[in-house]
């Protein structure tokens, strides 16, 4: 039987490029393929995704089929547009390397309502392993959240706590890229450096899920620059992230119907 850190038979698949640093030392173990869905570009349009490159090659890892495809734009545009035909490329593609590749399993960022790109990661890869029809199993990380915040008494969370040579080469990861990637720094102190000493991952058992019981950080941060004139638009649950969800379950539906 495979376990979690076994070499070559994991994917991680983030939003952006610096997320990996939150599983540094898990990635250096593991050495897993590494998709990131946007090149971490924001608004400023200049990418970031060199840097992660550099880290993920010195760590081992490589880079999937889908690494840097979007800018942060283009990303937006898609959700905001409900543009299916994309993001259903975007499946499809990663669908295909899980078929090739059989991973035990794919890790990807948490779905906390804070960053809806954070949050189609679930449904990107949710949807995959359903076209792909593997065995592989999704987890997902805390983004934004404490690692704490995964409860490692339960069955479905998998937790490791770092030495302290593990944890000073993960932080000093983050000192390093915090010129090139300038939240990189901040990804490793939101609770502090060492709560960063774990890394947890949790059994994702229903990759459709969207959580409607609390509302949405990422509309309320919308709202806020919509009134200061830095957006044109607002990326809603209900309007945008549901439809795109539903739209995906119909295309595994059609999928599962040809097979």
């Amino acid at each position: 039987m495979c376990s979690v850190t076994d070499v070559g038979k994991a994917q991680l698949l983030v939003a952006h490029p610096g997320h990996e640093l939150l599983l540094h030392a898990w990635i250096c173990r593991t050495k897993p393929v590494v998709h990131v869905l946007t090149d971490g570009s924001g608004h400023s349009n200049a990418p970031r995704l060199d840097a992660s490159a550099k880290l993920l090659r010195e760590a081992g890892a490589r880079p999937g089929v889908i690494f840097g495809r979007l800018s942060d734009r283009q990303a937006y545009a898609m959700i905001l547009e409900r543009n299916m035909t994309l993001l259903l490329s975007l499946v499809m593609e990663l669908a295909e390397e899980l078929r090739r590749e059989q991973p035990i399993m794919i890790v990807i960022d948490a779905a906390e309502a804070y960053n809806p790109v954070h949050d189609l990661s679930r449904l990107i890869a949710g949807a995959a392993i359903e076209m792909a029809n593997v065995d592989t199993k999704q987890y997902e990380y805390a983004v934004v959240n404490s690692p704490y915040s995964f409860d490692s008494a339960h069955d479905d969370v998998i937790a490791f706590d770092l030495d302290d040579a593990a944890h000073a080469a993960k932080i000093e990861q983050a000192r390093l890229l915090a010129s090139l990637i300038p939240d990189a720094d901040d990804l490793l102190s939101r609770f502090g450096t060492e709560a960063y000493r774990r890394e947890a991952l949790r059994r994702v058992l229903d990759w459709a899920h969207i959580d409607t019981d609390s509302p949405a950080l990422y509309e309320q941060f919308g709202e806020q620059r919509l009134a200061a004139h830095r957006y044109q638009h607002v990326i809603r649950r209900a309007e945008h992230m549901i439809p795109l969800r539903d739209a995906l379950l119909d295309e595994v539906r059609k999928h599962a119907c040809v097979f």
